[in-house]
């Protein structure tokens, strides 16, 4: 439940953020537009964190690694500037990987 009502209102804020410069002449601060977008950021980057540290697979032993690594993964490729599709492709391809080398092992 928090995390939908922070989804909420990071996305009621950040659609505030993009309508008020249209009803204004304004622009708003850079200061504000700075903090809004580490802000947007911080609660990805806690979505994520959540769902890797929660994430369970009877069939993948140490699912949780395995998970945090596919995420590492997906994150490295989107920080060299990949499009969203590839970093889902290397995340899953990682996670494919791992989880297969941790079966035989």
């Amino acid at each position: 439940m928090n995390t939908l009502l922070a989804v909420g209102v990071i996305g009621l804020v950040s659609l505030a953020l993009r309508v008020v410069p249209l009803l204004s002449a304004r622009r708003l601060p850079d200061q504000v537009a700075h903090a809004a977008g580490a802000g947007g950021m911080s609660v990805m980057v806690a979505i994520t964190t959540r769902a890797v540290l929660e994430y369970s697979d009877p069939g993948t032993p140490y699912a949780v690694p395995v998970a945090a690594l596919a995420v590492v993964g997906g994150m490295a490729t989107a920080l060299r500037g990949r499009g969203v599709i590839a970093s889902v492709a290397v995340g899953a391809a990682v996670y494919l990987a791992v989880s297969l080398l941790f079966r035989t092992i």
